[in-house]
C-alpha cells in the first residue's frame, strides 16, 4: 500500500514551498506535528529527488518515523533503516547479527547510487556518530557475479573471509558462505535471500537464490551483488592507513596482559582473522561515519536539535566514563581512538549539507496548516455523521485502519459512498472517500486552496489502534531429528538401548559398500548400524539436564526398562480416554453465540491477532458453544498471546450471565491478569476482582460475598479461590495459568469443577509435535506456535563482564524509564552483588529476588518492581517464565556461560514484550576462563534466529520441558528411562490400541505393514566428499528411510542435485533401492535379494492358483513359483536394475487389477 498521492496536498501549501526555498539556500526550518511529519518528510522528497538523511534523537523514535514514512512511498523508492550498533567506544561486547547486516545494506544503498535509488534514510544520533568501513573501501571490495562468469573458487572463498564472511556448513543467517563439491552458497548482507552458484569448472553455470529454511533454490538469477560482511575489515586495510598505528600507541599504563591482548588481536585483525569482540577496535581501523555515504548537497533533516545534542552529549558522557575506567584500571592505551564522533564533529561534516531542523508544535500547525482531526472513540454514528458533513461540503476523507472491510460497511449502511483501495497515486479530489487497509499512528486534517483534507485512523475512528507487528522470525521448519546428532553425543535404539554415537564407518557388506552407525554401549561395547535402519534411531533426549546412563548389551535392562514404560503409558493413556469418554456425553452449559459487545471488545484488542491465535480463539469459542463441557489445553510461550485468548473467553461467558474464576500460581500473576481484564473491558458493565493475600480480610469476606451473590462477575486470584468458603452464584468458566505449578490438593479441586463448567488451562510452554499428535485424539488442545512478534527485535550482547558496560546498560534503560532484570543465579552472594549495583549506579531503586526468600517477601518484591516501583531486579532464574513486565526491557546475564541454551533463550524472552527495544547482554568471564562448549552457546544465542540451528535446538529443550509439564513427574522419569522419540512412540502405541479395543480405530492401524526388505548388490552409500557435513548427512538417510511416494523420492533427488550438485552412482543406487522398495510394498512383495546369480522376489503370500497368469504377464526372464519370483542375472544382463524395476511395476499394475488370492 502506498499513499504517495497525498504528498500532492503538501506541495500545494505557501508554507510547504518556503521550505523547499530555504532548503535550497543552504537551511531550512519545519514545525511539525508526529501525525503529519512523515507526509512531509515524504513531500520533501519528491520536490528535491536526492536521498535525505533524517536524524531522531533516539533509536525508537528513529524506528517509528521509519516505520510510519514507508506507507507514503513506493516499493521501489522505500525509506531505509539504519540502527545503532549500540557498543559504545572501549567495551569489550559483540552485538547481533541482524544490526550489522541492517546496517550494511543501508551503505550498499549510499555505496551504489546510481544504481540504487535510496529515498530516505533515518536514524538516530547514535547511529550516525558511530564511525564506519570507508565507502571507497566498501565499493573497492564489493563485487558482483555473473552467470557465464569464471573465477577462481579459492581466491574468491578467500576474499569472502578476507570481507568478514564466516564459511559453515551450511547457510543460513548473512554473512556466511558454504562450499559442496561445485557448488558455492553464499549469503550477502544486502539480500533478502542466499545465492547458489553452481560451477562448471571455473565458470558460474547457474546463479539461483534459495530458501535459507529449506535450502531449496526458489528463484533463478542473472546476476548478484556481494557486500562486506562486516564493518571492521582491517585486513583489507594495511596496519599504516590504521587511524593510528599499533606502533604510535601508547601503553604506558597498560598491564602487560593488557597490552599483549590488544598487540595479539590487533595482529590478528590485520592477519584476516575474526574477534568476536572486534567491535573495540572500531575507532582504532575505521575513520568515517554514514554522513560520508551522503551524496553532495543531499539534505540531513535534524529532529529537534536541542535533544540532538543532549543525546549525543550523554553518549560523549558515557564513553568519557568507561574510558576513565579502563585506564584507571591500566586496560587501555592513553591514545586509543574513540569509536563515534562527537557533535561538533557531526556538526563540522554537515555544513556542506543543505539542512531541515525539525521543530514540534501541539495541536495547530500556523506555518502549514495541519490540524487534529476529530477523535470519535468508537462512537461509528457520529464518525459516518462527520464524513458524510465533509463529503457535502466538497471535502475529501482518507481513512487509513486495519479494519477496512468493517469501515466500508459501516460507510455504506450510511448510504455513504466509499471505495476500498491499495494506493492512492493522485491528489484526493472534491467528495472523495477512500478506505486504505493498513496502519498509521495517527491522522491529520489540512486546507489546501481548494479543498479541505482529512486523513482518519483507527485511534481516531475506534479510540485504539491496532499496533502493526513486524518481527523477522518466521515459524521454524521442522527438521530431520538426527541433523542435531554430532560424535559424542547420546541415541536411542529401539530394540538394543541408549548408546552414544562414535561417527560413522564404510563396511563392504557381500561385495556393496554401505555407510553404517558406530554406536557405543555400556563396556566399550559396540554395534554397526546401516543407514537404512536410521528409523530405529533417535538422539536421546530426556526430561532433566542429566546424561543417561549407557545400555549394557548383555542383560535385560532395557527391554525391563521398555516394558515398565509400556505399562504405565497404557495405564495413562487408559485413564485420559476414560475422562475423555465421559466427558464426551456429560451435559454442560451451551453459551450462545457472539454479542455485539463480544465484537466491539475484540476489535478493540490492540494489536492484529497472529494466525495461531485467531485459531485457538475460534475453537475455543466453539467449545464454548457445544453442550458438553469445554476442557481445552492452551499452549504457548509468554507473548504469544494466550491471555487475550482467555480474556475473550471470559468475556463470552459473562455477556451470557455466568461467573468465570481465573487461577494463577502467584499474586503477582493475579496483579497483571487483574490489571489486564480491567484495562481491557473498563467500557463495560463487568466487576472484576482479584481476591489474594494482598487484600485485607474484609475486602476478601466482601468479594467472597460478591461471588455467592453474583455480584462479581469475574474473579482472579491464586489457590485462595479453591478454599471451601469461596462459592460462585452461577459459575460458568474457570481459567487455569500454568497448572503445573499447583499442588496435589488444589489439583483434585481442579478435577472436581473440571466435571462440571467449562475449562480452559493455559501452558507458557511449548509441547512438542509429536506429542500434541499423540495427544490430539483424546485432549483437547490447541498450541500457538507463531514467535512472539517484536515491535523492535531484542538487541542481544555478548562481552566481558565489567562494571562500565552494565554502569551503561543501567543507565541507557532507566533514561527512557524503564526497568532493568539483573538476573545473578547464586543465591549465597545475591546481596552482595545488588549492594554493589547500588553503590556503582547510586540513584537506582535495587531489589533482590530469589526462590528462597519466603513467600510473602518474594511476593512483595516482584509486585514492587511489576509496579514500577524498583529500577534494577536482582534475581535468580525465577524470571524464567510466567512474568510479563512489559516495562523491563534490559536483561543482564551475569556468568552467562554457566547457562544451557535454551535457558538462555527462555531468558531472554522476559524482555521485549512491548513497543520499546529490548537489550539483552550476556556477560562471561574472559575467554580463557569459560569452556569451548559455553562459548559456542553464547555465540549460538548471538545469532538466534529461526532459521539458525541453535534456535531448533532449544526450541526442542524448550518443548521436552513442555511435555513434562503437561504428563506429570512420574511420566517424565519415564522419558528420562528411555528418551523422548521412543517415549512418544510408545505412549501414541498405546493409544491407537485402547482406541481400536474400543472401535475408534481401525485395526490395520495397530499392523501397519512391514518395511520391504532389499539386499541387492549396489553400493549404495552418500560419499563424504558430496555431503561432508556429516549431521546433514545423517539427516538425508533418515528422510531417505521415511520416503513412502514416488513423488516424495523425485523431491529429495531434486533437493540433492540442487544442494550438492549431480547425484553421484551411489547416491542413484541408494534412490533406486527406495524407490524399489516403495513400488514392492504395493507389488504384494516382502523381500528383494540376490544370491548365487539369481534376484529372489518373496512374495508376501503364495500366489495360488495365479501363477500362469503372472509368468505371462512377466515373460521368460522370470521363473514364478509358490511364493516367489526368481531372477536369473545371467539370463537378464547387466542392465538388471532396470528390468526389475519393470517387473516391479508390472506386478504393482497386476496387483491393482486383480489382487492375489491372500490379499482378496
Amino acid at each position: 500500500m502506498s499513499l504517495r498521492g497525498l504528498s500532492s496536498l503538501v506541495r500545494q501549501l505557501p508554507g510547504y514551498l518556503n521550505i523547499v526555498r530555504d532548503l535550497r539556500a543552504g537551511r531550512a526550518e519545519m514545525v511539525t506535528g508526529p501525525a503529519e511529519k512523515p507526509l512531509l518528510l515524504s513531500s520533501l522528497w519528491q520536490s528535491v529527488r536526492r536521498p535525505i538523511l533524517v536524524v531522531s534523537p533516539r533509536p525508537e523514535a528513529a524506528r517509528r518515523i521509519y516505520d510510519q514514512l514507508c506507507i507514503y512511498f513506493e516499493s521501489e523508492y522505500q525509506p531505509l533503516f539504519f540502527p545503532e550498533p549500540e557498543v559504545l567506544s572501549y567495551e569489550f561486547l559483540s552485538a547481533d547479527h541482524a544490526t550489522n547486516s541492517e546496517r550494511l545494506r543501508v551503505l550498499e544503498s549510499l555505496a551504489n547510487i546510481p544504481t540504487t535509488t535510496p529515498s530516505i534514510i533515518v536514524a538516530s544520533v547514535g547511529a550516525v556518530l558511530c564511525k564506519t568501513l570507508s565507502m571507497e573501501l566498501f565499493r573497492k571490495i564489493s563485487f558482483s557475479l555473473s552467470t557465464g562468469q569464471t573465477i577462481h573458487l579459492r581466491k574468491l572463498m578467500a576474499h569472502l573471509v578476507n570481507i568478514g564472511y564466516r564459511r559453515e556448513s551450511s547457510v543460513d543467517i548473512p554473512g556466511t558462505f558454504s562450499l559442496r563439491g561445485g557448488i558455492l552458497d553464499i549469503f550477502s548482507p544486502n539480500e533478502d535471500l542466499p545465492v547458489r552458484l553452481d560451477m562448471a569448472g571455473d565458470e558460474i553455470e547457474t546463479l539461483n537464490l534459495f530458501d535459507p529454511l529449506s535450502q531449496r533454490s526458489v528463484q533463478k538469477t542473472d546476476m548478484t551483488k556481494i557486500v562486506p560482511a562486516q564493518e571492521i575489515l582491517p585486513s583489507i586495510e594495511t596496519q599504516e592507513s590504521a587511524t593510528t598505528p599499533i606502533s604510535d600507541l601508547n601503553f604506558s599504563n597498560c598491564t602487560s596482559d593488557m597490552r599483549a591482548k590488544i598487540e595479539d588481536d590487533l595482529t590478528m585483525l590485520f592477519s584476516g582473522n575474526q574477534l568476536a569482540d572486534a567491535a573495540f577496535y572500531n575507532g582504532f581501523i575505521n575513520h568515517t561515519s554514514l554522513l560520508d555515504y551522503m551524496p553532495q548537497r543531499t539534505p540531513v533533516v535534524l529532529e529537534d536539535e536541542i535533544a540532538l545534542e543532549i543525546e549525543s552529549g550523554l553518549i560523549e558522557q558515557r564513553i568519557q566514563e568507561i574510558q576513565n575506567a579502563r585506564l584507571s584500571q591500566g586496560e587501555l592505551p592513553a591514545n586509543f581512538p574513540s569509536s563515534y564522533f562527537n557533535w561538533s564533529e557531526f556538526k563540522e561534516r554537515c555544513k556542506i549539507h543543505p539542512q531541515v531542523a525539525i521543530k514540534a508544535w501541539d495541536g495547530m500547525n500556523k506555518a502549514l496548516g495541519f490540524e487534529t482531526p476529530p477523535s470519535f472513540y468508537g462512537n461509528l454514528n457520529e464518525f459516518t455523521s462527520t464524513v458524510r458533513d465533509t463529503q457535502r461540503s466538497g471535502g475529501s476523507v482518507t481513512v487509513v485502519s486495519r479494519h477496512s472491510k468493517r469501515i466500508a460497511e459501516i460507510l455504506q449502511e450510511a448510504d455513504i459512498g466509499a471505495t476500498i483501495i491499495t494506493d492512492i497515486y493522485d491528489l484526493p479530489r472534491q467528495g472523495d472517500v477512500r478506505i486504505i487497509s493498513g496502519y498509521l499512528e495517527q491522522g491529520w486534517q489540512v486546507t489546501t486552496t481548494d479543498n479541505h483534507h482529512f486523513l482518519y485512523t483507527d485511534l481516531e475512528t475506534f479510540g485504539i489502534i491496532k499496533e502493526r507487528r513486524t518481527s523477522s522470525l518466521k515459524r521454524a521448519r521442522r527438521t530431520p531429528v538426527l541433523s542435531q546428532l554430532n560424535i559424542g553425543s547420546y541415541v536411542v535404539h529401539e530394540d538394543h538401548g541408549i548408546a552414544r554415537f562414535s561417527g560413522t564407518t564404510s563396511l563392504d557388506a557381500s561385495g556393496d559398500d554401505r555407510e553404517y552407525l558406530v554406536l557405543e554401549y555400556a563396556e566399550k561395547d559396540r554395534i554397526y548400524i546401516p543407514t537404512d535402519q536410521l528409523d530405529r534411531i533417535s538422539p536421546y533426549v530426556g526430561s532433566s539436564d542429566r546424561p543417561p546412563k549407557l545400555t549394557r548389551l548383555d542383560s535385560f535392562e532395557w527391554s525391563r526398562a521398555k516394558q515398565r514404560v509400556k505399562e504405565s503409558t497404557q495405564e495413562m493413556a487408559k485413564d485420559m480416554l476414560d475422562l475423555y469418554a465421559k466427558r464426551q456425553v456429560a451435559k454442560g452449559h451451551s453459551f450462545a453465540s457472539d454479542t455485539v459487545w463480544q465484537q466491539e471488545m475484540e476489535d478493540a484488542f490492540p494489536f492484529e491477532e497472529t494466525e495461531d491465535q485467531t485459531r485457538t480463539i475460534d475453537e475455543v469459542k466453539n467449545d464454548m458453544e457445544l453442550v458438553r463441557p469445554m476442557d481445552r489445553l492452551v499452549c504457548g510461550d509468554v507473548g504469544y498471546g494466550k491471555t487475550e485468548v482467555a480474556l475473550r473467553a471470559a468475556f463470552k461467558s459473562v455477556n451470557d450471565g455466568r461467573q468465570v474464576a481465573m487461577l494463577v500460581p502467584t499474586t503477582i500473576l493475579a496483579q497483571q491478569h487483574y490489571a489486564t481484564f480491567t484495562a481491557r473491558l473498563s467500557p463495560y458493565p463487568v466487576t472484576i476482582e482479584v481476591l489474594s493475600r494482598f487484600r485485607s480480610k474484609k475486602e476478601q469476606k466482601d468479594i467472597v460475598d460478591g461471588l455467592k451473590r453474583g455480584a462479581v462477575d469475574i474473579v482472579i486470584g491464586t489457590h485462595r479461590l479453591v478454599q471451601k468458603d469461596v462459592q460462585f452464584k452461577d459459575l460458568g468458566l474457570v481459567l487455569v495459568d500454568e497448572e503445573q505449578r499447583f499442588g496435589v490438593n488444589h489439583k483434585e479441586s481442579l478435577k472436581r469443577l473440571r466435571r462440571e463448567v467449562d475449562f480452559l488451562t493455559l501452558s507458557a510452554t511449548p509441547i512438542p509435535r509429536t506429542l500434541y499428535m499423540a495427544l490430539s485424539g483424546i485432549r483437547d488442545m490447541s498450541t500457538m506456535e507463531s514467535p512472539p512478534e517484536e515491535r523492535f527485535p531484542i538487541k542481544t550482547y555478548v562481552g566481558e563482564y565489567s562494571d562500565e558496560i552494565i554502569k551503561e546498560a543501567i543507565l541507557r534503560e532507566l533514561e527512557r524509564d524503564g526497568q532493568v532484570f539483573f538476573l545473578h543465579n547464586r543465591i549465597r552472594s545475591i546481596q552482595r552483588v545488588a549492594e554493589h549495583l547500588r553503590s556503582l549506579i547510586p540513584e537506582a531503586r535495587v531489589s533482590v529476588a530469589h526462590g528462597r526468600m519466603g513467600e510473602e517477601d518474594l511476593e512483595t518484591q516482584m509486585l514492587a518492581f511489576n509496579n514500577g516501583e524498583v529500577d534494577v531486579l536482582v534475581c535468580t532464574t525465577i524470571i524464567e517464565s510466567g512474568l510479563d513486565i512489559p516495562n523491563a526491557n534490559t536483561l543482564i546475564i551475569d556468568r552467562a556461560d554457566r547457562f544451557g541454551l535454551a535457558q538462555l533463550y527462555q531468558l531472554r524472552g522476559r524482555v521485549g514484550r512491548s513497543r520499546t527495544g529490548a537489550y539483552c547482554y550476556l556477560l562471561a568471564p574472559k575467554r580463557q576462563h569459560m569452556t569451548d562448549e559455553a562459548g559456542k552457546r553464547l555465540r549460538a544465542i548471538l545469532e538466534a534466529s529461526e532459521l539458525g540451528s541453535g534456535y531448533r535446538i532449544a526450541m526442542r529443550d524448550l518443548e521436552i520441558r513442555g511435555a513434562g509439564n503437561i504428563l506429570g513427574a512420574e511420566q517424565s522419569g519415564y522419558i528420562h528411562a528411555i528418551g523422548f522419540e521412543l517415549y512418544t512412540r510408545l505412549l501414541n502405541q498405546a493409544i491407537t490400541e485402547l482406541r481400536v479395543e474400543q472401535g475408534d480405530a481401525d485395526e490395520t492401524s495397530l499392523n501397519p505393514s512391514a518395511e520391504v526388505r532389499i539386499d541387492l548388490p549396489l553400493s549404495a552409500y552418500i560419499p563424504q566428499d558430496y555431503v561432508s557435513h556429516l549431521p546433514t548427512r545423517l539427516a538425508v538417510y533418515q528422510r531417505l528411510t521415511s520416503l513412502r511416494t514416488q513423488e516424495q523420492v523425485d523431491d529429495l533427488r531434486n533437493e540433492l542435485r540442487d544442494r550438492f550438485g549431480p547425484l553421484p552412482e551411489t547416491v542413484e543406487n541408494l534412490f533406486y533401492i527406495v524407490s524399489s522398495k516403495i513400488t514392492a510394498d504395493h507389488a504384494f512383495v516382502k523381500s528383494i535379494t540376490a544370491s548365487n546369480g539369481m534376484i529372489i522376489l518373496t512374495l508376501k503370500g503364495p500366489v495360488g492358483g495365479a501363477s500362469t497368469v503372472i509368468h505371462k504377464a512377466l515373460g521368460d526372464s522370470a521363473t514364478v513359483g509358490h511364493q516367489q519370483i526368481r531372477l536369473n542375472q545371467a539370463h537378464i544382463g547387466t542392465n538388471w536394475t532396470s528390468t526389475l524395476q519393470d517387473i516391479l511395476q508390472k506386478l504393482k499394475q497386476f496387483q491393482e487389477t486383480l489382487p492375489l488370492p491372500s490379499q482378496r
